[in-house]
């Protein structure tokens, strides 16, 4: 199944060793990269507040490592150090930026490392640029895929972002200092961190 974020995967998979431990996976969805991760891990904890797309992603087929569970990241209570990666993929802009990024460092472990791709809300030339060439790229790659994997039977919730790109890298750098930022096509970022 292709989507925006799907388009993506083989990116934030670089960014991680051949093989880790334990992987959060934060807002799952149908558990799409959940099960790329899982074959990198030996553990994945996939997360989702929504629970009728987690039934669907239940069967899907998901990896015997993987473990799914309907939550909130912000109300979790997961052990303090207990992942070598936290994986955001279009999730982070639905709660507080803040918040989320000082529980993901109070959650890595040493080394660990934070995979995150992001919306972020349009306002300068640059942002709109990259829009402009998003949209007949976006064409492309939906007539390329036609015949790809059927489209989810359960609706995925959105949100629009509300944060700038300005922004989230202002906050980034007061949190977590060292961290990559990329602005991508197809109106996404990626932010990556290693913790120390």
């Amino acid at each position: 199944m292709w989507n925006h974020n799907a388009h993506f995967h083989r990116y934030l998979l670089r960014q991680l060793p051949e093989q880790v431990h334990r992987i959060l996976d934060v807002g799952c969805g149908l558990g799409v990269f959940a099960r790329k991760l899982a074959e990198r891990a030996e553990f994945v904890d996939a997360i989702d507040v929504d629970s009728v797309v987690l039934t669907e992603a239940s069967s899907r087929n998901i990896a015997p490592n993987i473990h799914s569970q309907q939550a909130g990241f912000l109300e979790t209570d997961f052990p303090k150090a207990s992942y070598d990666a936290i994986a955001f993929i279009a999730s982070l802009h639905h709660m507080d930026l803040e918040m989320a990024l000082e529980k993901a460092k109070v959650l890595l472990r040493p080394s660990g490392k934070l995979l995150v791709l992001g919306l972020y809300r349009e306002e300068t030339p640059i942002d709109y640029l990259y829009s402009a060439i998003s949209v007949p790229l976006n064409l492309i790659y939906l007539n390329g895929h036609r015949t790809s994997t059927p489209s989810p039977t359960t609706p995925i919730s959105t949100l629009s972002p509300r944060l700038s790109l300005e922004q989230i890298e202002a906050v980034a750098k007061t949190l977590i200092p060292g961290f990559r930022l990329q602005r991508h096509l197809l109106w996404r970022y990626s932010l990556i961190w290693q913790k120390h």
